[in-house]
């Protein structure tokens, strides 16, 4: 292997003492969460390592009336012989594959945070340092959903090494209440990191962002936050666009397509409000602007009155004003007893991002009524690319990546981290992700082309529409 990974967890590094602080950042060999039936006495054996040091590691296992329980997550340290080998030789120390993180190796990496905030001259990198700060720890949903990222990011690497591009990789743990300051303080390797990905919460974006525009460390952020640290600071990378920004632009991209000879056909639903109906109502807005008179309907309209708000004469488009499974799964219904009277009917549907993951049951009709869906991205369920890293992903970790959950986060970490590496490889420090510089990666699921927000950092400006065409093939309109 040709990348090195650490783990920091600095959560815990903070509540030690202020003499281990000292020292530097606190390593692991790797992290566990523990499967039913296994033992202390059997995961010190797996891993080749004593109990004590096991202990060790982990005190709350020494108090009285610990059980180790399934789903607990411990920290495997490194023995002290291989602690005493990676130091005397530098080498990657390979570890067990677990189901949080895998094949970590330990390096000392305490070193002084740069005094200087200018930008440094561009340059290539012999090995790019790469840190993760999000919530690995967290029991809660978002934990496991930074894990699966990470193992994307993992995958990445793997694939990066075989194309002799050297890595090192550092991993913090931070949860929501993690105070960045002080982890910033307490881990002076963060300053030696190229690029950072994370944080996860916008309350730590200010501090982390300040942090990486000192030391000239690009800070991509990959989930939704609220900060607009991007418009600042030419070092942030924002990935994530906000519900207004896409809004505005799922708008224009109707208006390009469909404003001209169609008749668009706006379809309540009598169920809860879901966020749909401020989209819906400024987009009426502006085809009325636009001269414009858009019919408008319900969901429960006895059929025969349902029928009356379609032209026979020019295509149709309806816009539903929700992005919820059983409102769509009606609607369908509804379409199919239309075309049963009135075959010669053409409809188009315009729908929401949220469609994507009720796919799997309903796409026979995605492609029967010609659904277009705006998205910043988009994954072929069905490409060998993609069906590869399924299959090569549940070998690796005993489980498929989360079915519920869009965008796949396995793919997004893959993705994020082919598209950076290979450009800093490529162009070194001077890579900013703007459209001019091609990193020759073709992406699973996320396209990254990222635009300058004036003087400050760089936001990713992909929108496209997937297209459901009547023909069965699909296909993407990039705008």
């Amino acid at each position: 292997m040709r990348h090195i990974i650490h783990i920091a967890l600095a959560a815990l590094l903070i509540a030690t003492s202020l003499e281990s602080s000292a020292q530097g950042t606190t390593q692991w060999r790797d992290i566990h969460k523990v499967k039913r039936h296994e033992t202390v006495f059997g995961i010190a054996r797996n891993y080749n390592i004593t109990i004590d040091e096991l202990l060790n590691a982990n005190p709350e296992m020494r108090e009285k009336g610990y059980e180790l329980k399934k789903g607990a997550v411990i920290f495997i340290p490194y023995s002290k012989d291989d602690a005493q080998s990676s130091t005397a030789t530098g080498k990657t120390l390979p570890a067990k594959t677990t189901a949080a993180t895998d094949k970590s190796s330990a390096r000392s990496t305490a070193k002084t945070a740069p005094q200087s905030a200018a930008k440094p001259a561009a340059h290539r990198l012999s090995t790019i340092r790469i840190g993760i700060m999000l919530p690995f720890l967290d029991h809660s949903s978002e934990g496991t959903r930074m894990v699966e990222y990470y193992r994307g990011v993992r995958a990445a690497l793997d694939s990066l090494s075989k194309e002799g591009i050297k890595t090192e990789i550092n991993l913090w743990n931070i949860n929501k209440d993690s105070v960045v300051t002080s982890v910033l303080a307490h881990n002076p390797a963060i300053a030696k990191q190229n690029i950072i990905f994370g944080p996860l919460y916008t309350s730590q974006v200010r501090p982390l962002a300040d942090f990486c525009r000192k030391n000239a460390i690009k800070l991509v952020m990959p989930f939704s936050v609220s900060a607009d640290d991007v418009t600042t600071n030419p070092y942030v990378y924002q990935i994530y666009q906000d519900d207004a920004a896409l809004s505005g632009r799922s708008i224009g991209a109707f208006i390009e397509r469909f404003a001209q000879g169609y008749r668009p056909i706006f379809v309540n639903t009598n169920t809860p409000s879901d966020g749909k109906y401020t989209f819906t109502k400024a987009l009426r807005e502006v085809l009325e602007g636009k001269g414009i008179k858009p019919e408008i309907t319900n969901l429960n309209t006895p059929l025969g009155d349902f029928a009356k708000h379609f032209s026979s004469t020019t295509a149709n488009v309806i816009i539903l004003n929700s992005g919820a499974y059983k409102p769509l799964e009606r609607l369908c219904a509804k379409l199919d007893s239309l075309k049963k009277e009135y075959p010669s009917l053409r409809i188009s549907t315009y729908g929401y991002n949220e469609w994507f993951i009720y796919q799997p049951n309903l796409e026979s009709y995605f492609f029967k009524y010609n659904v277009h869906i705006p998205t910043t991205y988009y994954f072929s369920r069905t490409s060998d690319r993609v069906e590869n890293f399924e299959r090569e992903y549940k070998a690796r970790y005993g489980q498929g990546m989360n079915p519920d959950c869009l965008p796949r986060m396995a793919l997004l970490g893959f993705d994020h981290t082919m598209f950076f590496v290979r450009g800093i490889s490529k162009y070194g420090t001077d890579f900013n992700g703007i459209a001019k510089q091609d990193t020759g990666y073709k992406p699973m699921q996320s396209r990254l082309i990222f635009k300058r927000e004036g003087k400050g950092g760089y936001q990713n400006s992909i929108f496209q529409i997937i297209r459901f065409k009547t023909d069965g093939t699909m296909d993407s309109l990039t705008y």
